[in-house]
């Protein structure tokens, strides 16, 4: 199958570059774009006690900050590995919300993304990013277990 645009959420753990070598293979064999995504969650899940004070806005911008730079390392990394065309975006809010809004305005065909192995207790009580996006999802979705 052709991939035009493949979207792979990322964040700074082992699981996640998993996740990104199989979607930069994927990007090199279709010629497809790579659209890395990072989503900042953090200060969408503190609201409930962030507050406007300096301290809570410094906090953000570093947030934001390492995000941006988590982007650039990968990107830069992944360009010395052969990948050519690749797209960087970062977001706050809701991951799955966020990844799904991505997929859709870049008219993904695939979204790549790693999981644990989580038993259906573990589902049940505390769900599962994954299972999120691909409930929501247009396109398919990718599992990449550990």
């Amino acid at each position: 199958m052709e991939y035009r645009n493949i979207v792979c959420p990322i964040d700074d753990s082992e699981l996640s570059l998993r996740g990104e070598e199989t979607a930069a293979y994927l990007s090199k064999c279709s010629g497809g774009r790579l659209i890395l995504l990072h989503v900042v969650e953090k200060w969408y899940k503190s609201s409930a006690v962030s507050t406007d004070s300096k301290a809570w806005n410094k906090l953000h911008n570093e947030w934001l900050n390492d995000g941006r730079e988590l982007l650039k390392r990968e990107e830069e990394k992944l360009r010395m590995d052969g990948v050519k065309n690749i797209e960087s975006i970062i977001r706050e809010g809701d991951a799955a919300h966020e990844i799904v809004a991505v997929a859709k305005e870049r008219r993904a065909d695939l979204i790549v993304m790693t999981t644990h192995h989580e038993s259906p207790v573990t589902k049940l009580f505390m769900g599962s990013l994954i299972d999120e996006v691909t409930s929501m999802s247009r396109c398919p979705v990718l599992w990449i277990f550990e």
